[in-house]
């Protein structure tokens, strides 16, 4: 079971945006996705798609961060979800991570 979290869901005639963060195997993932014409605006392309990842073997510090027994994925995407439930999630996460030291791997497309 890879359980999950939508963070924002915007829906509007000129963007729509999907953030979603969730456990892909044993890997934490913050996933997004935004299309629409203020994206094409902004990027020059209509949908813009992004990832950060922070893998199995680097996750230990989020969970004693947050006093969260290794392995409770849903609690821990219970405790990360407040903090990144918004239109700059994405931005915050990686912020977040930084700040903390937790190594991390990001795709944009």
């Amino acid at each position: 079971m890879n359980p999950s979290i939508e963070l924002l869901t915007i829906k509007r005639a000129d963007v729509r945006v999907y953030m979603n963060l969730g456990f892909e195997g044993e890997d934490l993932k913050f996933d997004g996705h935004d299309l629409g014409t203020t994206v094409d605006e902004h990027w020059g392309s209509s949908e813009y798609e992004y990832t950060a990842t922070v893998l199995a073997k680097d996750l230990a510090a989020l969970y004693t961060l947050h006093g969260i027994a290794p392995g409770d994925k849903e609690a821990l995407l219970q405790a990360l979800a407040p903090m990144f439930s918004n239109n700059s999630g994405y931005t915050l996460f990686k912020k977040y991570l930084t700040k903390e030291g937790i190594p991390f791997d990001t795709f944009t497309y």
